[in-house]
């Protein structure tokens, strides 16, 4: 019998034979060595892990409870001074990748890539990926994929090891033309952001009895609701698959494997810790805190301890795979993803599963502006909805909020509603979905 993706991927990166599957206690020491080989490197080659990890060295990092006492980094540093963490040449340095900042006048980050790290992520992407098409079946992307080391050329490349083939769209801008050409490939999977898939899942209801052959979905990029999930299930015959990941990290974080129960962490490559935002204390499996991630292989600019902004939890106890790689709930959220309305709060989270559940929503954009007047604050929350569906349905939902209710109730809040074409997304290209608040966050 195979062993499912988690076993395959997970022997092969500790340099076991294929069928040697380790307990959870094997493979917590193979990756405490790893992790104490990574603190001696990175303090050798790197002049900031030199002083930032003064104190520590491998020796005295004999457990996962003795790594987890090491200071964390924080996200501006890969802003301001990025090139501080590298631990190899630049010659050795395959890309180089810029994430704008989530906010308006944020610097960018930048991350460095060695073949290695390429060469891991698309091991990952070719093990998740056979999950869900089969040698001959071809993948359309919803991502950009024209530049080498690209997450299209990745995955085309990791699909090419199993016979499948990936066929890069870029961002969804038109719901109708990215099924017709689905249709036309005879696509048999697709893969893209929640919003862009979402889109694409109201195209084929609008459609009627028009049915292609996909048969699974991977929902990545973003935070991923529950309500998308379903909307996507709804493709006939289309099994949702939802991944976590950062391009921080080397994309490929966690997946879901085929029973579905939680999305297995890429462990061996992305460490996550859960820790709570305030204290940094580490918190038990199925408590929810931010995400702290260690890249125990990487070598060119390996990250340590570094805090992520996303709030999530580990699942307790196995999965019915077998596998002893920890899971991810699917529930992740962004540090802050959230506003004060006047009398009560308003959290993203919550907005998704609001907004994606209604019907005939295909997208939305959300935007928070405090406005003081003369004698009481007054804020706006305006939405611009993408889809078919009536103004007072958004309200009348909305309200069910408490937060949204009491606020509006009392006079610190006023609503906004747009309607677009529900063709196409609220935010161009693959902007992340947030409550914009015109600020840096």
């Amino acid at each position: 019998m195979a062993l499912p993706f988690p076993d395959l991927w997970l022997s092969r990166r500790m340099g076991l034979a294929d069928g040697a599957i380790p307990s959870r206690a094997e493979f917590e020491a193979w990756l405490a060595d790893r992790l104490a080989e990574l603190v001696d490197h990175a303090r050798a080659n790197s002049p900031f892990y030199a002083r930032h990890l003064d104190g520590f060295d491998g020796a005295s990092l004999r457990s996962l409870d003795d790594f987890s006492k090491l200071p964390v980094i924080a996200p501006d540093l890969l802003g301001a001074a990025p090139e501080r963490l590298l631990c190899v040449s630049q010659d050795e340095i395959a890309r180089v990748v810029t994430l704008t900042s989530s906010g308006t006048t944020g610097i960018p980050k930048r991350v460095f890539h060695t073949g290695e790290d390429l060469a891991a992520t698309t091991e990952f992407f070719s093990r998740g990926m056979a999950n869900m098409l089969g040698a001959g079946e071809t993948a359309l992307v919803f991502l950009p994929g024209d530049r080498p080391g690209g997450v299209g050329r990745l995955l085309d490349e990791a699909l090419s090891r199993f016979g499948a083939r990936a066929e890069t769209f870029g961002p969804l801008e038109d719901a109708d033309a990215a099924l017709d050409r689905c249709l036309d490939l005879g696509a048999t999977c697709v893969v893209g952001s929640p919003a862009h898939l979402n889109l694409l899942a109201l195209a084929y209801a609008r459609r009627g009895p028009t049915h292609g052959p996909i048969r699974s979905a991977l929902l990545c990029w973003d935070t991923v609701p529950d309500a998308v999930v379903r909307n996507v299930a709804g493709i006939p015959g289309c099994r949702p698959f939802r991944h976590w990941g950062m391009i921080e990290t080397g994309l490929g974080g966690g997946v879901e494997c085929a029973p579905g129960s939680g999305m297995h962490l890429r462990e061996a490559d992305v460490y996550v810790e859960i820790a709570d935002q305030d204290t940094g204390r580490l918190l038990p499996d199925g408590e929810f805190g931010e995400m702290v991630v260690t890249t125990p292989l990487r070598r060119g600019m390996p990250l340590i301890r570094y805090r992520t902004g996303d709030v999530g939890r580990i699942l307790a106890g196995e999965c019915v795979c077998g596998s002893p790689l920890k899971r991810l709930a699917p529930q992740v959220r962004r540090v802050g993803d959230g506003v004060e309305l006047g009398a009560g709060v308003l959290r993203l989270d919550e907005l998704n599963e609001l907004l994606y559940g209604l019907p005939g929503v295909g997208d939305f954009a959300a935007r928070f502006d405090p406005r003081f007047e003369a004698r009481r604050a007054t804020n706006r929350l305006s939405l611009t909805i993408c889809g078919q569906v009536e103004r007072e349905d958004v309200f009348a939902a909305l309200r069910t909020l408490p937060g949204v209710a009491a606020s509006l109730d009392c006079g610190a809040l006023e609503l906004e509603i747009q309607l677009r074409d529900g063709r196409r997304p609220a935010i161009p290209g693959l902007g992340k979905r947030r409550l914009d608040t015109g600020s840096e966050r």
